[in-house]
């Protein structure tokens, strides 16, 4: 870990060489500074601000511009002073979304950035830097310099994270795509920064990213985080992060058909919620032991669960859990084939999830309405649900939602007898529950495919299937 920053940030030696280096720089030279943290970062170039006796033209790269980002220098740099200074910000979330291009750019365009004759610097957390080192070595080694800093003090650390302690315990879920992938990005910078200690705030990071991947269906990378946070709540005896890590866990091995696996996650967790009078963990475990139940088939153990979880819920007034409850329930009395007692509770659950805000639950809830109304043969219901669900799922990156949805509109297709369209749903089904490992659609396509004559899932690798 660098020297923390002095309070006054222009005293500080490594800023001051910052500063006589860009004095000295006349036309083009690029530079990087390390600095994991956008609080700091902030807090450095409003300091510069005053400094630098030089204007600062700041560019914030777009994910969504398909202009070169050499191109979006020179055009911003048009009509500037000739002793400006350009700032670059968020290529770390670029490189989050498409690494090996961004990589490729810097590298092939190395010659055009020395055709803007201005000194840029480039603001970059430290993994960012690292990979640009590796894998654009062209244009890392032309560089002319590199600051590193770090956060100033401990409490620091405390700060950086109030954007996230001031929202709610349902914020993963009302996130939009652009949004996860701007959080992983400051998450990772955060973690970077806590390397090698094991403090609660490190805990609640690990457990916040793995939450984000989770919720993206990048399982390993969850799995990774959860592991590392559940090392870290035992090391801090916290029983109740414990419990909810282990629920957590639980989840990734049911996505990937472990299902005795996951029972002995639930378990453990249930078993330390009642220990430590967690009733929030305890209704949440109980809810997740009943999907258990209810993919073996086993209904009225599935049910009994979900009853003893909603009392808890509605006792504590947990309405994200009554909401997940509800539409829970209503998938037992749908798979026993009483689909107007099922559309009563998926009603009720929607509108709690679209009260909260929830997004991942109203997906979830629209696209069960939606096989309540196809098998009641209200097909047009059924795909305006869908459309809606496969929306929303799209919008906050929901890659588990997006396969499901596909795979159910390809059921709507079926029944309206568009068995082309159908097949085409449930090949790009195929490809997503293929690439992140969704054991349910799988074994569902796997069966399906047995009916229309194939072998195994094999059967949907084929565009003319």
């Amino acid at each position: 870990m660098n020297q923390p920053l002095d309070d006054n940030f222009t005293q500080h030696p490594r800023l001051k060489n910052f500063l006589k280096a860009m004095q000295r720089c006349r036309g083009f030279g690029l530079y990087f500074m390390r600095c994991n943290t956008p609080s700091l970062r902030t807090e450095l170039v409003a300091s510069l601000k005053v400094a630098l006796d030089k204007p600062i033209v700041e560019l914030e790269i777009s994910v969504e511009n398909d202009i070169y980002i050499d191109a979006q220098i020179a055009l911003l740099m048009e009509n500037q002073p000739e002793n400006a200074v350009v700032f670059i910000y968020g290529l770390e979330v670029l490189a989050h979304i498409k690494k090996r291009y961004l990589m490729n750019e810097l590298n092939w365009r190395r010659g055009h950035y020395g055709r803007i004759e201005y000194p840029i610097v480039f603001w970059l957390p430290e993994f960012l830097l690292t990979d640009i080192f590796e894998y654009a070595p062209d244009f890392a080694d032309w560089y002319s310099g590199i600051y590193e800093f770090s956060l100033v003090t401990p409490e620091k650390n405390t700060l950086a994270l109030q954007a996230w302690d001031s929202v709610n315990e349902n914020f993963v879920e009302q996130l939009s795509l652009e949004e996860k992938q701007r959080w992983i990005v400051n998450l990772k910078n955060l973690l970077a920064e806590l390397e090698g200690n094991n403090s609660k705030s490190r805990r609640d990071l690990l457990n916040r990213l793995g939450q984000l991947y989770d919720s993206l269906g990048d399982y390993d990378k969850a799995m990774e985080c959860y592991q590392q946070n559940l090392i870290l709540c035992r090391e801090l005896k916290d029983k109740e992060n414990e419990a909810a890590t282990l629920n957590n866990i639980s989840q990734i091995y049911k996505v990937r058909g472990e299902y005795d696996t996951a029972l002995g996650y639930l378990q453990s967790s249930l078993k330390i919620c009642q220990e430590i009078s967690s009733k929030s963990g305890e209704g949440a475990a109980l809810n997740n032991i009943s999907q258990i139940y209810d993919t073996k088939g086993d209904y009225d153990a599935a049910l009994s669960y979900l009853q003893d979880s909603l009392k808890i819920h509605e006792n504590i007034g947990d309405k994200l859990g009554i909401g997940t409850t509800l539409n829970n329930i209503s998938q037992i009395y749908d798979a026993k084939g009483d689909y107007d007692t099922a559309l009563s509770y998926l009603q009720e659950s929607l509108k709690i999830h679209e009260e909260i805000g929830n997004k991942s639950g109203t997906s979830i809830t629209l696209n069960n309405l939606s096989l309540a109304y196809n098998a009641k043969g209200d097909y047009d219901s059924s795909l305006g649900y869908l459309q809606d669900s496969l929306k929303i799922s799209q919008e906050i990156g929901d890659t588990a939602g997006i396969c499901v949805t596909q795979y159910n509109i390809g059921l709507n297709c079926l029944a309206r007898g568009d068995n082309e369209t159908a097949y085409q749903y449930w090949r790009q089904a195929y490809q997503i529950a293929n690439k992140i490992g969704l054991a349910q659609v799988l074994t569902a396509l796997e069966n399906l495919a047995k009916q229309l004559g194939g072998k195994d899932l094999s059967f949907w690798e084929t565009p003319d299937s």
